[in-house]
């Protein structure tokens, strides 16, 4: 590092790569019963810019700005692609629930230029979001996962998403974050609906799709309890409400627990 005496500042002399974030957007279709994510598709860049992938469908992302953090940019990037602003701990809202997934520099996986991708993963509720393309987003939509497979991806963000949804089966057992994609409170089978879109499990998986065992195996975890209310506007039935308990799975936690079906 050398001081610049003309600006103040400590400067390298060694060559950076460029830096971007990009986020994988997970939410939760209850009509569909279909875990989902956040796409853009690329448009036309400004006059004087190089293009890559016009057209392509990618995760929202881009360059991070100078004195810009990583978790600045990546929800800057979503606020401009795709007018998403993730709540959080202001106002008493919930914060949605955004980690950072992995770091990403293979060669070649921008052909502009070489670029280090940090991407993120998030958990949201979708009906707290109205979605549409800004920027150099053309459009913003959610797509099932099952139907990722089958559109033209820009960059390696096929690896990104496919490393997103690896990481959400994984840290379904060991933290509760399927309650991110739930309503405060909710129904026990909204709950098991959010474990069968992320786990996927077999048609004869009865460990995870039994009606009547699912509840009794989320209820001895003693994170989950009841309100005291139920569903209203159902003249022929009318669930439980639950709710998820945050200090009863704080205590758990300090105990080590894995959800095992």
């Amino acid at each position: 590092m050398e001081y610049n005496e003309s600006t103040g500042k400590w400067e390298s002399k060694y060559w950076h790569a460029a830096l971007t974030t990009d986020a994988v957007v997970f939410g939760f279709d209850k009509d569909e019963l279909a875990l989902q994510i956040l796409l853009i598709k690329r448009g036309k860049v400004k006059e004087g810019e190089t293009s890559a992938f016009e057209g392509y469908w990618a995760l929202p992302g881009g360059f991070l700005k100078k004195d810009e953090t990583t978790d600045e940019c990546v929800r800057r990037e979503l606020l401009e692609e795709s007018s998403m602003k993730l709540f959080n701990d202001d106002k008493g809202i919930q914060p949605e629930f955004i980690e950072q997934l992995n770091t990403y520099s293979a060669r070649g996986r921008d052909p502009r230029e070489f670029v280090v991708t940090v991407a993120y993963y998030a958990l949201v509720k979708k009906d707290r979001y109205i979605i549409k393309g800004g920027d150099d987003a053309a459009e913003a939509r959610w797509f099932a996962v099952d139907e990722i497979a089958g559109l033209q991806l820009a960059f390696d963000h096929a690896q990104i998403i496919h490393d997103a949804i690896e990481r959400l089966k994984e840290r379904i057992h060991f933290q509760p974050i399927g309650f991110n994609l739930l309503d405060k409170e909710f129904t026990m089978p909204q709950l098991q609906n959010i474990y069968i879109a992320i786990l996927n499990p077999p048609e004869n998986d009865s460990a995870i799709r039994d009606r009547r065992n699912f509840p009794k195996k989320m209820l001895k975890l003693g994170y989950i309890k009841e309100t005291g209310k139920k569903v209203t506007g159902n003249p022929h039935r009318s669930p439980k409400l639950y709710t998820f308990d945050e200090a009863a799975y704080k205590d758990a936690k300090k105990i080590g627990m894995r959800l095992e079906f």
